[in-house]
């Protein structure tokens, strides 16, 4: 209900006593509904203020900016009421000048107090920065050395499923080109973590300032969400994924602007920087090549020019390390993709490590991921108008599917999406075109049938190759018994049967799965390898890395083993933890 309407000054009551305001408060069903929103996001201020609260001990900053924040989110919340419009660029550019504040400022003191890294990829990333600044090829060097950046390296370590772990450089360059400066300037604690924070606070700024006026809170909402702020190695490239994604249709328009030329580059720098940016690239490929033909132009021609961008940028970024160590660099840069880690993550991968399929097939799994991906990148040419703003939103489907669905992967495309869709003009819908050509209601129909046919086929395909995974582990394992020290706290040994239920040998490498970071691979006593001839079975007692932490009683937990022929995940039935009796 309007309770007030927008007037102008003129028309105003000009006589003595007016209680009109000079200008009236906007309180329509719209404005209502966006001081609704900036309220939510004074309200994140207000709980980042908190948090810095707790912080004083850090210094005066800390101390004295704490009641300020609180102060200027409970001023802020009741401003959003009385504001005359909350589209008032004052108000809105002061509230987003405050979140950030109270976003950088908690994070910061957390970095510079933090004496580990939380990730291994934080500090293979700095290891790589130094190892450059020395004058060495990144790529060809050993980073092991950064174990002593990491509190209890073990716990972060990224694992091979044949009982290695990663301790060389494995994203695209610009992962660590972007830290050399901070360090050839004295920066050396914290850097990647200094770094992603800066790129995490340009993100939200630049999401803000891209959106509409009316939409800008969701910008200052999303850089106030705590999932987002410590994203680990992942903020790097989204500033520029954002800008690859903002208007993108416009690409090779005459009249585009800045839109019609900025899409490529920054999608290259992304690319560039973090392999998560490739999977956007066959999306964005076939929607500038369709747009081009809509518009009548020569569509061929802007896709290779749109393409050769990319590749021209990544390769500006790369090209010295290529030149450096071609194989070294290919094998850096793509494994995440190739090399044989375990599984992890948040997505369809859970049923598995968590005890529910008894394990699954990790090649199968991987072709399902694969076949995800092609799914959405035919849905989106086939039903190109209704997708074509809300494509990086459907994205993370094929990260659910794969090995490593980490979360990241899943909350990554978050600010990408909402630049995409505010930015991006809608599509004549295609049965509205076909409509205008007169065409007939049956042909209208077999058209979307056939859309359906063609989406549905790579559908079926990723059904099966779950379902394949799934119920495809190649072994059996059962707990028999458990020895722990630390009055229980620590697990020193796991009495493991295990069982090959496949024709061919197998040589398993074993971890416990508690619900926490593993600490590593468990040995075999007496240090010899487990080998299972076909359908072979055996009883074998396994050391736990030092410091693993036990279960807590009554958690459950799972013995898992992994083999890299097949390629496989196996687990034990879930396991109630009991307090055993400690080893004397």
């Amino acid at each position: 209900m309007t309770l007030l309407k927008d007037v102008s000054p003129s028309r105003l009551d000009p006589t003595p006593g007016s209680v009109v305001a000079a200008r009236a408060v906007d309180m329509s069903g719209t404005r209502l509904a966006e001081r609704g929103a900036w309220t939510l996001v004074w309200f994140g201020v207000l709980a980042g203020g908190l948090s810095l609260w707790h912080l004083w001990w850090y210094g005066p900053l800390a101390a004295g900016a704490a009641p300020f924040l609180v102060a200027a989110a409970l001023g802020g919340m009741a401003t959003c009421w009385f504001v005359t419009s909350p589209r008032s660029r004052a108000f809105q550019y002061t509230t987003l000048a405050i979140a950030v504040v109270s976003v950088a400022l908690p994070a910061g003191i957390a970095v510079a107090t933090r004496p580990f890294y939380d990730t291994d990829a934080a500090a293979l990333d700095q290891g790589a920065a130094r190892t450059l600044l020395r004058g060495s090829d990144p790529y060809t060097a050993s980073l092991a050395g950064v174990r002593r950046l990491l509190s209890v390296p073990d716990r972060y370590w990224t694992y091979t499923i044949d009982g290695g772990h990663i301790t060389h450089v494995s994203y695209p360059a610009g992962s660590f080109l972007f830290e050399v400066p901070a360090m050839a300037l004295g920066l050396t604690h914290g850097v990647v973590d200094w770094v992603d924070l800066v790129a995490w606070l340009a993100t939200g700024v630049l999401v803000f300032a891209l959106l509409p006026a009316s939409l800008r809170w969701l910008g200052v909402l999303l850089l106030l969400t705590p999932l987002l702020v410590d994203m680990g190695t992942d903020a790097t490239f989204l500033p520029f994924l954002v800008l690859a994604v903002w208007r993108w249709d416009r690409y090779g328009a005459p009249d585009a602007g800045v839109a019609g030329w900025i899409g490529p580059l920054a999608l290259g720098v992304a690319c560039a920087t973090k392999q998560t940016s490739w999977f956007c690239l066959p999306f964005l490929a076939t929607g500038v090549a369709f747009e081009a033909q809509r518009a009548g132009r020569a569509a061929t021609r802007i896709l290779v020019r749109y393409l050769a961008t990319v590749v021209a940028v990544f390769l500006v970024v790369n090209l010295p390390f290529v030149a450096w160590n071609p194989g070294a660099w290919a094998r850096g840069t793509v494994t995440p993709l190739v090399d044989p880690l375990v599984a992890d993550g948040q997505g369809l991968v859970t049923l598995a490590t968590h005890g529910i399929t008894g394990g699954v097939n990790l090649t199968a799994l991987g072709i399902a991921g694969a076949l995800a991906l092609v799914t959405m990148l035919v849905a989106f040419a086939m039903w190109y108008p209704t997708l074509k703003r809300v494509w990086p939103m459907l994205l993370p489907v094929a990260f659910f599917f794969a090995t490593r669905s980490l979360s990241t992967y899943m909350t990554d495309l978050v600010p990408v999406a909402l630049a995409a869709a505010t930015s991006v003009a809608a599509a004549p819908s295609a049965t509205a075109a076909l409509a205008t050509r007169r065409t007939s209601r049956a042909r209208v129909g077999r058209t979307r049938m056939t859309r359906v046919i063609i989406t549905a086929v790579p559908a079926l395909a990723l059904v099966v190759a779950a379902v394949v995974a799934f119920s495809s582990a190649p072994l059996e394992l059962a707990v028999r018994s458990v020895t722990t020290s630390n009055a229980g706290r620590t697990l020193d040994t796991v009495t493991t049967w295990v069982r090959n239920d496949t024709g061919s040998t197998v040589a398993p490498h074993f971890m416990v799965n508690a619900g926490n970071n593993p600490n590593g691979f468990l040995v075999p006593v007496g240090g010899r390898p487990v080998i299972l001839g076909p359908h072979g079975a055996a009883t074998v007692t396994l050391t736990a890395p030092g410091d693993t932490v036990a279960p807590q009683p009554g958690a459950r937990w799972l013995i898992e083993a992994y083999t890299l022929r097949p390629k496989a995940l196996s687990t034990s039935a879930l396991v109630v933890w009991h307090q055993p009796s400690p080893t004397p």
